[in-house]
């Protein structure tokens, strides 16, 4: 199958590098200011049509990258697909982000030199890394949608590409596979990971149970991930034929127009094959492998109830009748722990005495202290404290992944799932790395809620009637500010739904952490929060298979030979 023709391009020879060589180490060849900064986030400094990669280099969304690489090398035993008989002598990382994947192979083949090249500088510094290694590792940075590969024809024995696909498009994969060609010497290989650009869904079911908010707002250090302000298109407002899918659709339609506008393919796993097989030979395509939703959680334990005794004073008149009792609080210390800062008075713990109290934790500068009675715990043996279990209904996915060979091209080789993933490994994943498959989704959507800003500005002054049915239909025009405070309020939501779905409480204690430390409830308060989790768990009895079945994670391998 022939690739689609790609327009010519005219190029620039310009590029910056760092090189820990003798000739160049410490040398800058050209200073330049890479990021900007958007309502906090920190993004690239080019203009969108020469760079489109619209996620932020936040760090949140660089560690992303370990994540991936932890997860490949884990799967293949080795920090490259390839079938190499031998290590490369010289390798070239294509979009090498953060450079973690470059200095893990370094480590591993360990007579080869490694350049890694990217938009901007985000690569770990090479003063920092054993000698072994920054001597045999070069940081260069430029566009390679707009300039050649500064590298020299036949340079390179291996190249590694990575998670480039949701800033190119569709309309640039020739040309860049042909310069990627031309610096790969004959008979050297390349291999590609990339993954589809999903927006993950919560049904409404899910989300409208998070709706429910108790009388007193939950602890700092235990949201709820509830809002107080009721959605504009929640099922009590808006008719069921006007209603959205789900509570998060206005987002999942500014996310898909910024890959569209960019004319980038949110689904690269279903177009690279056809360009790859164009300029390589040997073409080996991995299944498309996919991580479903992971289960749900059981609800969280409820906290402790305040434990309170009062006592009569002698002297009162309560025998008689319509007269009012007096009543005093007993001496006996309150569950609810007292919490200190370094800024707090040594006296404000004294109240127990000093022999009473015990740090719940190693004391750090960027968080409180909590401590509590000797004779007491954070979670008092109580019977509000049991997680959910045989009356908690949960729906857990059949399989913790899928592979689909889908791909039919007579020029590749189809290759074996056991093969490129073996299955001991891919079965050795727990249930509850589904969550973090999610986690690293969600975080990837939350990267662009920059570019999705700039789409909804579009929207509101030129195409507002595509919002009326997302529940955007103001009569008046809104002032930006006011929008983006609006939109800020979507992005706050759904980051703490899918907080609420990925349950990283439950993960961890899962492995072995204690539960996470929540305040005690008056008896009002408790009634309130059983009351809420008893909507709850109603509402889970509407979960079913194929939602918890449907990807959150799409990934595909890709392996060739140059011509």
């Amino acid at each position: 199958m022939n690739a689609p023709p790609s327009p010519p391009v005219s190029y620039s020879t310009t590029s910056t590098s760092y090189s820990n060589g003798n000739n160049n180490e410490g040398k800058r060849y050209k200073r330049r200011k890479d990021f900007q900064y958007k309502h906090g986030q920190r993004h690239h400094s080019y203009d969108s049509e020469k760079a489109p990669y619209p996620l932020s280099y936040d760090r949140k969304v660089l560690e992303l990258e370990s994540f991936d690489n932890t997860l490949a090398q884990y799967l293949q035993g080795s920090c490259s697909f390839a079938p190499l008989k031998e290590p490369p002598s010289r390798v070239l990382d294509l979009g090498c982000g953060t450079g973690t994947w470059v200095i893990n192979a370094a480590k591993e083949w360990k007579d080869c030199d490694f350049v890694g090249f990217d938009l901007v500088d985000i690569q770990i510094p090479l003063k920092i890394l054993d000698p072994s290694l920054a001597r045999r590792i070069e940081w260069k940075h430029g566009n390679f949608l707009t300039t050649k590969l500064p590298f020299e024809d036949d340079e390179f024995d291996h190249i590694h590409i990575q998670g480039i696909a949701l800033g190119v498009p569709e309309n640039k994969w020739g040309v860049l596979f042909e310069e990627v060609s031309r610096v790969l010497r004959s008979g050297g290989t390349v291999e590609m990971i990339e993954e589809d650009a999903l927006f993950p869904t919560l049904p409404l079911w899910f989300t409208t149970a998070l709706r429910s908010k108790p009388l007193r707002a939950q602890s700092a250090r235990f949201s709820s991930h509830t809002s107080t302000t009721a959605p504009s298109h929640s099922p009590e407002i808006m008719d069921l034929d006007t209603r959205p899918p789900h509570d998060h659709a206005l987002l999942e339609s500014l996310h898909q127009s910024v890959f569209q506008n960019r004319f980038i393919n949110m689904k690269p796993s279903a177009v690279l094959p056809s360009y790859f097989t164009t300029y390589f030979r040997q073409v080996t395509l991995g299944p498309l492998l996919s991580f479903p939703m992971p289960p749900i959680a059981p609800l969280q334990p409820l906290p402790p109830q305040i434990i309170t005794s009062y006592v009569v004073e002698p002297n009162s008149d309560n025998h008689e009748l319509g007269s009012k009792s007096q009543l005093s609080e007993s001496k006996v210390p309150a569950l609810r722990p007292v919490s200190m800062s370094f800024s707090s008075s040594v006296s404000g713990i004294a109240i127990h005495g000093e022999s009473d109290i015990k740090p719940t934790r190693a004391r750090t500068a960027s968080a409180p202290l909590t401590f509590y009675p000797s004779n007491s715990s954070p979670f008092p043996e109580t019977s509000h404290l049991k997680i959910a279990g045989s009356d908690d209904y949960v729906a857990s996915p059949s399989h913790h992944y899928t592979v689909e060979n889908s791909i039919t091209e007579s020029e590749a080789v189809i290759l074996a799932p056991a093969l490129l993933f073996p299955k001991n490994r891919l079965d050795s994943l727990s249930e509850r790395s589904l969550a973090m498959h999610l986690y690293r989704t969600n975080q990837a959507v939350l990267a662009c809620q920059e570019a999705m800003w700039e789409e909804l500005k579009d929207r509101i002054r030129n195409r507002k009637e595509e919002l009326i049915p997302f529940g955007w239909d103001d009569d008046v025009e809104l002032e930006e500010l006011q929008s983006r405070k609006k939109f800020e309020r979507l992005i706050e939501r759904y980051t703490s739904d899918m907080q609420a779905r990925v349950a990283l409480w439950h993960s961890l204690n899962t492995m072995g952490w204690p539960l996470p430390m929540r305040e005690p409830l008056s008896k009002a308060e408790l009634i309130e929060e059983e009351r809420v989790r008893e909507s709850m768990m109603e509402a889970r009895k509407r979960s079913t298979l194929e939602e918890l079945e449907i990807p959150c994670r799409s990934i595909r391998v890709l392996i060739g030979s140059n011509l």
